[in-house]
């Protein structure tokens, strides 16, 4: 490693560190602001209260390092600017690509970083925080003297296995108990025509080594005739069970939620079990999962975009950069925003919808680096 690359290494670390310092600090202040008054209104602990921050820093770590990283980049390529710096390495028979080449390697760096925080820590602070709500809400219900209701229960849940082309309806699931109540399942054959009909008063799961197995009771097996539709037999039952009805409740249990609370084990759970359904409720989980996935290219997104833009000729201040790279990533983070809106609709798939962004802001400015070098 070269002194020159020492030197830029040693410059962005400075303003990166101080960045991203800054951001947690206004993150922290944003998430008590938010949640502190909530977890005292619930008689959580101080404990509580700061662990729940402390991992919101945490699973905000995806959006602190491209937005720190794009800052520092374009400070330290503006500040060397400024000072002429770039322009002496130049006559020294320096190409922008080899000046540069530090700081696309903290980029790459940043890239595998980000992806494995998105695949082991980011999913623990997440489901941890979930986790630090629920009981906290638990026990300020059961204080209050108000019904403790068993962790994993859930009402009116609507499960779309496109994959196995079934759709399940449930009154009530507890994963706790094992058991769920008011049960309804849908069968389709390809051409999407119904051919069956499962109800049941309740029915039990259970985990096997095979996978999961499902018993109905008290209900009915309806049979129809999917070029009619008419029906065809609904003879009743006491106790039914069907080895190919496997789904798994804990991602029915996902559906209830929000794609955006979820971390990417879960996700990719219920991606891998109901698959991607473009027209169907799936997309939205769907979208979450790829667009997790694709995150890591916003880190070379942003050094790409930097570097055109920060160097300049003339003496222009650094700040000035700043404002207007930082004005490109906002409609990067915009234009992510819609084709995620059009992702979750089902308009576009959602694999195509995550990927959009980062193929556009390559095709935007590669000719621009070219151009710089």
């Amino acid at each position: 490693m070269r002194i020159l690359d020492r030197y830029i290494l040693a410059e962005w670390a400075k303003v990166f560190a101080l960045s991203m310092l800054s951001f947690m600090g206004l993150l922290l202040l944003s998430e008590g602001y938010n949640w502190i008054p909530e977890f005292l209104s619930w008689g959580a602990s101080f404990a509580t209260i700061l662990g729940y921050l402390l991992l919101s820093v945490v699973k905000n770590l995806s959006m602190l390092i491209p937005i720190s990283l794009l800052i520092s980049v374009i400070f330290v390529l503006a500040t060397m600017n400024r000072n002429q710096e770039i322009s002496a390495a130049r006559a020294a028979g320096i190409g922008m690509w080899r000046l540069t080449a530090p700081l696309w390697a903290i980029g790459l760096f940043m890239a595998g970083l980000l992806a494995l925080l998105n695949a082991v820590l980011v999913p623990d602070a997440l489901e941890a925080q979930n986790s630090l709500v629920e009981s906290a809400q638990f026990a300020a219900l059961k204080a209050k003297g108000g019904a403790n209701i068993p962790k994993g229960q859930a009402s009116s849940v609507s499960f779309e296995n496109s994959k196995a082309r079934r759709l399940w309806l449930i009154s009530s699931l507890g994963l706790s108990t094992g058991q769920a109540f008011e049960v309804i399942v849908h069968s389709f054959d390809e051409q999407n025509r119904e051919v069956r009909c499962v109800t049941a008063r309740f029915a039990e799961f259970r985990k096997t080594a095979l996978g999961w197995r499902w018993t109905f009771r008290e209900g009915r097996d309806l049979r129809f005739d999917p070029a009619t539709g008419s029906l065809m037999a609904q003879p009743r039952f006491k106790e039914l069970m069907l080895p190919d009805y496997d789904d798994d409740p804990e991602v029915m249990f996902y559906s209830t939620k929000e794609p955006d609370t979820l971390s990417l084990r879960e996700v990719s759970r219920f991606v891998e079990q109901a698959g991607s359904n473009p027209g169907g409720q799936n997309a939205a989980y769907a979208m979450r999962y790829h667009a997790i996935m694709s995150a890591p290219a916003i880190c070379l997104v942003v050094v790409a975009v930097a570097i055109p833009f920060s160097v300049r000729p003339g003496r222009i201040s650094p700040m000035v950069g700043v404002a207007k790279t930082f004005g490109l990533f906002l409609a990067f983070y915009f234009l992510s925003s819609f084709c995620s809106a059009f992702g979750e609709s089902g308009a576009l798939p959602p694999l195509i919808a995550a990927w959009i962004p980062a193929a556009v802001a390559a095709a935007w400015v590669i000719p621009k680096l070219r151009a710089v070098n």
